[in-house]
């Protein structure tokens, strides 16, 4: 059965159309308010007329902007406000647009805990989404840089007993091999990551439990036949040669040899 998980960039472009469509739904809010909050005339108690003044109501406080001041009046101070409503809407939008430096100083100003929460949540959501950014695509990246530059460190370290569970590969010129993945050597190079096994089940021998091992993708590029102490062609070493590197090979192929042997011999005839 295939689990269905969702994907990160789908969710991410769903989350960025959500806010999209929530911010030209604000500004469209805010033009619509803005139609509703011009008076061509506002008349004083005093007696005095003020002619084309766009109107904010903030409380008891009406914030006035016309073509040539901006100032301030208190309701109590307002005897009528006439709305002419001569001015088309794009002409209102122009003029709200225009009046916006003031309104945000405003809001800011009546509204600056508000607007300074609101900044701040931004501020750490923006800085979570690159972390989790960072955190997602690039420890990997370094991740795996570290662990390559760690593998080829131990693979110029091989002692002895390495290099000739190594040879191995080369000398039965197989990329898999069966080994007993509880020798010592064996377990230490797979922990190093220099091999690798192929398959979790296995059978039990001699020499312990027996695994399919190879070279894992990291070390396979940078093992060689020179690096294990082979020359590049193996049929042009001598005899003198030949017999060291026989004695040299892993107790546990020996082992392993000896034990199938022994089990071909005791194996009764079938006729």
């Amino acid at each position: 059965m295939h689990s269905l998980r969702s994907n990160p960039d789908v969710t991410g472009n769903l989350n960025m159309r959500k806010w999209f469509i929530a911010g030209v739904i604000g500004l469209s809010l805010m033009f619509l308010t803005a139609a509703g909050v011009y008076a061509d005339v506002i008349i004083l108690k005093n007696g005095q007329v003020i002619k084309d003044a766009a109107i904010t109501e903030e409380g008891d406080i009406l914030s006035c902007e016309t073509s040539t001041q901006s100032f301030y009046i208190h309701k109590s101070a307002v005897e009528n406000i006439i709305r002419t409503g001569n001015k088309s809407l794009f002409e209102q939008i122009k003029e709200f647009i225009k009046t916006l430096p003031l309104r945000v100083k405003m809001f800011v100003k009546n509204y600056f805990a508000v607007a300074a929460t609101v900044v701040c949540g931004l501020v750490l959501m923006l800085g979570l989404l690159a972390f989790k950014f960072l955190w997602v695509n690039i420890r990997p990246v370094m991740g795996g840089g570290i662990k390559r530059r760690q593998i080829n460190y131990d693979i110029k370290h091989l002692d002895a007993d390495e290099k000739s569970v190594l040879r191995e590969f080369f000398l039965q010129k197989a990329n898999t091999l069966e080994m007993p993945v509880e020798d010592s050597v064996v377990s230490g190079l797979i922990r190093k990551g220099i091999l690798e096994t192929t398959r979790d089940q296995g059978q039990y021998s001699i020499c312990g439990l027996l695994l399919p091992v190879a070279l894992s993708s990291a070390a396979g590029k940078r093992i060689q036949p020179r690096t294990v102490g082979l020359p590049p062609d193996i049929h042009a070493l001598d005899e003198k040669r030949k017999d060291e590197l026989a004695r040299s090979r892993p107790q546990f192929m020996y082992d392993m040899a000896g034990f199938y042997q022994s089990l071909q011999k005791n194996r009764p005839d079938r006729r």
